[in-house]
């Protein structure tokens, strides 16, 4: 079993972001959000042990450190965990102290930390809430002296101002503190964020994002090969938790903004921490079954290793034969390539899974 945790709280919000949190924590909101989270894990009816659970926001390392604790506690004893369980959280370096760190190494056994550049005048150009980077290395060692071994570090790209020398000066600053994972994604001007409003807004060229791309690939590969499209670890230390969701595993999530899948049915709880307090019933996303297994087979095409034939027929319980025809299309445009009961994207159907998507969509 695969479980998501969303907690709604940061301390701003940066001017990129398109995720669902509320700027500012509240003590009497968090109360009430505990008292929802352990009302639904007590009705929660999937007996079985926790494979990976992933607690994602907002910023979950911004509570203080008894709300911290509860919160913990409450994740540990409300599910059965198997002995290899990923428990991965999220972390924002500004908001990381010795103590915070200590707790959470008693339950958590990875960290994502949201870097997203080493740069402070990067960092003031997409609006982040801090903007010391200084920052970003201290709460990383805080966290390795607390017994956490598996860290990734977060960066964005193509930023505005950013050529590739400065995206080599980010790389090596992420690489000189020797993380298991790191995810590197593009700068998107998600519609309704502060970033998007500006303008004008010069960022780099689709061409120049490109290179940059690839250059990440192969600047990372001895010590983090690509896993992902956006996606680099250590041999082993890939997210398992990510894998699980894009390679059609079930997933359950909890907190405002969370989504689900249970194998065949898509919902999505309210982004909205009151109107998700208040019951407000999911969004359903109910699509005829064929399109499903084809947003199931995209989405592991992400993934360098893509699928094993057997491996899709095994999760979904159905044959690959609707997809036939597109699949051999793709194949012969080069985005594809199917070899030994295998079937994965090329480098260049990685870098244009968009279109991929589209065409089995």
């Amino acid at each position: 079993m695969n479980l998501y945790v969303h907690v709604p709280f940061c301390r701003g919000k940066c001017a990129y972001c398109a995720f669902y949190s509320e700027p500012r924590f509240d003590g009497s909101l968090w109360k009430r959000y505990l008292s929802e989270l352990a009302h639904r894990f007590s009705a929660f009816s999937v007996d079985e042990p926790v494979q990976t659970l992933y607690i994602g926001g907002g910023t979950p390392t911004l509570p203080p450190i008894d709300c911290l604790d509860s919160f913990l506690t409450l994740l540990r004893t409300s599910f059965s965990y198997a002995p290899d369980a990923e428990i991965s959280m999220e972390c924002n370096p500004e908001t990381m102290t010795p103590e915070k760190a200590e707790r959470i190494a008693g339950f958590v056994n990875r960290v994502s930390m949201g870097a997203q550049s080493f740069s402070a005048a990067l960092l003031e150009a997409i609006g982040r809430t801090s903007t010391e980077p200084g920052k970003t290395g201290a709460a990383f060692r805080m966290l390795r002296s607390a017994g956490i071994r598996n860290i990734g570090l977060d960066l964005m790209y193509a930023l505005p101002g950013e050529d590739m020398e400065l995206l080599k000066r980010d790389l090596d600053s992420a690489l000189e503190l020797e993380p298991t994972h790191l995810s590197a994604y593009s700068l998107t001007l998600e519609e309704g964020t502060a970033l998007a409003g500006r303008n004008p807004l010069q960022v780099p060229s689709e061409e120049l994002s490109a290179e940059m791309w690839d250059f990440i690939g192969s600047y990372t590969a001895k010590l983090l090969p690509r896993y992902e499209i956006s996606n680099y670890a250590r041999r082993e230390y890939e997210c398992r938790h990510n894998q699980a969701v894009w390679h059609g595993e079930r997933y359950f999530g909890f907190g405002p903004a969370a989504c689900s899948f249970d194998g065949d049915r898509r919902w999505t709880e309210p982004a909205s921490l009151s109107r998700w307090l208040a019951g407000e019933a999911p969004e359903m996303d109910i699509i005829p079954r064929e399109t499903r297994l084809a947003e199931i087979f995209m989405m592991g095409l992400r993934t360098v290793r893509g699928w094993r034939v057997s491996e899709f027929e095994q999760v979904t319980g159905n044959a690959l034969s609707s997809l036939e025809t597109k699949i051999d299309r793709l194949v012969e445009s080069g985005l594809l390539l199917r070899q030994s009961g295998v079937i994965r994207a090329t480098a260049k159907g990685l870098l244009f899974w968009n279109v991929i998507a589209e065409e089995l969509l």
